[in-house]
């Protein structure tokens, strides 16, 4: 997703860009993108530095490495993040940040791969309203729907809740689709009353076409699914929510990845009960 973002703010003004695999740079620079090859330069260079890794470790590592943003960062420069990662680690690194006279902005997306190509996400900003007002135009490059929700990591507390509701919408799609093939019902009537009645939903949709085409490549992969759904229910547990059904779910789906999925699309779960696990029958 980062590199299709990337591409469409290189559309509007030149752009500085670092990778830890080059090789997927090589297409941004082809198209005008000035390379850097550690966070550090990269930071050396920029007064706004956009991040989108995989997970906490990840980003520490950008951040605090021996070559990363914090060795190169000019004062006043803004870091805004745009990954998927618990806000307690947020808070950690912009306070590192503050430390060298700059400003932090979380930022995660949501809207996938379609989304991030044509410009189209959702984008959720905790931050300071001067830092939110000084992002937001570049931040129309990319999305469709731009929301200040609130303070330093607020943007990623809103991302994890509304993760949580996706995966949990996702399994009882799996179930009900599975159950009622199981129960020698056909798809295209399950589709019917499914799609057009109370059983709607985004996850329903994307998991219907999968199905279908039996095609389980990843667009969101189990793993990055899973990492997220974690950090949703420690959420909870730091802040003393219940979470009953999320609490419920996450050992479901944590199974699930241990049986072999953890690489396939999140959509796989209705792969479950064809799988050999304890739920095939």
């Amino acid at each position: 997703m980062g590199q299709r973002m990337a591409r469409n703010l290189l559309k509007h003004q030149p752009i500085n860009i670092y990778n830890r695999t080059k090789e997927k740079g090589r297409d941004l620079v082809d198209q005008g993108a000035t390379w850097y090859d550690t966070p550090k330069d990269l930071a050396r260079a920029s007064s706004l530095i956009l991040i989108m890794v995989t997970d906490d470790n990840a980003l520490r590592d950008v951040i605090r490495g021996d070559h990363g943003v914090l060795q190169g960062i000019q004062p006043d420069s803004l870091v805004l993040d745009h990954s998927t990662l618990s806000p307690k680690t947020t808070r950690e690194m912009a306070s590192l940040v503050e430390g060298k006279g700059c400003w932090w902005a979380d930022a995660p997306v949501t809207g996938g791969d379609v989304g991030a190509e044509n410009g189209t996400l959702t984008i959720m900003v905790g931050a300071r309203r001067q830092d939110f007002e000084r992002i937001e135009p570049y931040l129309r490059q990319m999305g469709q729907r731009i929301l200040h929700v609130g303070e330093l990591g607020q943007g990623q507390t809103l991302k994890l809740v509304s993760n949580m509701v996706s995966s949990l919408n996702l399994m009882a799609a799996a179930e009900g689709l599975q159950f009622a093939m199981n129960r020698g019902l056909g798809l295209e009537d399950i589709e019917t009353v499914m799609s057009f009645g109370s059983a709607q939903s985004y996850e329903l949709t994307k998991m219907l076409e999968r199905l279908k085409k039996n095609d389980y490549t990843p667009g969101f992969s189990v793993a990055n699914r899973l990492k997220d759904f974690r950090l949703a229910i420690e959420l909870a547990e730091q802040t003393e929510f219940s979470a009953d059904l999320g609490r419920c779910a996450l050992p479901l789906y944590q199974e699930h990845a241990e049986q072999g999925f953890r690489d396939e699309d999140e959509s796989s779960y209705i792969k479950r009960w064809n799988s050999g696990g304890r739920h095939s029958s």
